[in-house]
C-alpha cells in the first residue's frame, strides 16, 4: 500500500510455507520492521513489513536530536582584510549524529525544506550564540551572522523568531540570504525583513553570482554585505582580481561591504586584498571552532591564525 501524503510504505503477504516467508523477510531492507502473523487455519503466514520513508526517518531524528541536545553550534571568524582582525563569525550548526551529521549541515539541511524543523533548527543557533557570545565582551561594531532559509523568511512568525531567539545579539545580527530567499519580492518577504531593519539588524546576500543575481535585488533589499562565492577565487591571472574588483566596486556604491569566502592561502588572502574586498572568511583565517576555541581566537593581540595554526579546531 502506498500514499504518497504517508510516511510509511506498507506491504502486506499472504505466503506458503516457511520457504515463502524466507523469501519474503529478503525483499524487506534494513530499515523495515517485519510482523509475521500464523494463519493457522489454513496453514500459511501473513507477512506485514513496515517501511519509513528515508525523508520521515530523517525528520524524526532531528526532532530526538534537538530533545536530546546533539546539535551544537560553532563559529568561523570574518576578518578585516586589511588589519586581519577578526569583526564577526557567522554561526555554523554541527550535528553529532552517525548518519545524518557526519557530512555536515549540507547532508540534511536541503532534505528539511518544507517542514518546520528548519525553523526550530534556526531558533537554537540563535539562542546558542546568544548565550554564548554574550559571555564576551566584544567591540560594537562586531557582528554575528547566521543563515536563513526562504521557507522560514515566509513565515508569519518570523520577525518574533529571529527577535526571541537572538536576544542581546539582535543589534549584531547579520540574516544571510541566499538570492533564491528574496528572488520574489513578495510583500511578506519586504515587510519581514523591513522589521528586521528597524529592529538594527543587518542583511547580507550569500553566495553572489551563483544564482538570480541582478543590480535591482541589491538596491531593493539594501543588503549592507554582498557575500562572494569562493569559486571566483579559482578565475585565472588579473582577470581574477578585475572581476572582484567589478563586485567590490557595485558594492560600495551601494553602501554594502563585499566578503569573500573559502580562503584558504596567503596568496588568495592578497587577491581579495588587492580587489578591494573589505572581509574574509575561510580556513586560512580560521576554522570553524567551539566557542572556547573563539573566545581564544578573538582575544589574541592580532586576531589571526594559518590553517596550520588552527589545525584540530574544527568539530
Amino acid at each position: 500500500m502506498f500514499d504518497e501524503h504517508s510516511d510509511t510504505l506498507v506491504t502486506i503477504a499472504v505466503v506458503s510455507g516457511v520457504a515463502g516467508l524466507l523469501a519474503a523477510s529478503l525483499i524487506a531492507s534494513c530499515d523495515t520492521v517485519v510482523r509475521v502473523i500464523a494463519l493457522s487455519a489454513c496453514g500459511a503466514f501473513a507477512y506485514v513489513a513496515y517501511r519509513v520513508r528515508p525523508r520521515a526517518r530523517l525528520r524524526r531524528a532531528v526532532r530526538i536530536g534537538l530533545r536530546r541536545g546533539e546539535f551544537h553550534v560553532v563559529y568561523q571568524p570574518i576578518v578585516d582584510t586589511r588589519t586581519r582582525n577578526c569583526v564577526g563569525v557567522e554561526a555554523l550548526l554541527r550535528w553529532s549524529h552517525p548518519e545524518f551529521g557526519a557530512a555536515g549541515p549540507g547532508r540534511f539541511i536541503g532534505k528539511l525544506e518544507g517542514t518546520d524543523l528548519l525553523r526550530a533548527l534556526t531558533c537554537f543557533v540563535l539562542r546558542e550564540a546568544n548565550r554564548a557570545l554574550a559571555q564576551l565582551s566584544l567591540p560594537q561594531s562586531w557582528h554575528l551572522s547566521i543563515n536563513i532559509c526562504a521557507r522560514h523568511l515566509m513565515e508569519d512568525r518570523f520577525v518574533e523568531d529571529i527577535c526571541e531567539s537572538a536576544g542581546a545579539m539582535l543589534g549584531r545580527l547579520v540574516l544571510e540570504l541566499t538570492e533564491r530567499s528574496c528572488v520574489e519580492r513578495t510583500p511578506r518577504v519586504v515587510t519581514a525583513l523591513n522589521h528586521m531593519r528597524q529592529r538594527g539588524v543587518r542583511l547580507s546576500i550569500d553566495d553572489f553570482g551563483t544564482g538570480f543575481s541582478n543590480l535591482d535585488l541589491l538596491a531593493d533589499f539594501r543588503f549592507d554585505y554582498v557575500k562572494v562565492d569562493r569559486r571566483f577565487l579559482a578565475m585565472r591571472g588579473e582577470a581574477r582580481i578585475e572581476f572582484l574588483n567589478s563586485i567590490a566596486t557595485l558594492a560600495h556604491s551601494l553602501d554594502a561591504k563585499v566578503v569573500a569566502e573559502g580562503i584558504e592561502t596567503a596568496a588568495e588572502h592578497d587577491v581579495v586584498k588587492r580587489s578591494g574586498i573589505d572581509l574574509a572568511q575561510g580556513y586560512w583565517h580560521g576554522k570553524p571552532m567551539a566557542f572556547d576555541q573563539l573566545r581564544a581566537f578573538v582575544l589574541a593581540p592580532a586576531s589571526i591564525y594559518t590553517l596550520d595554526d588552527v589545525a584540530g579546531m574544527e568539530h
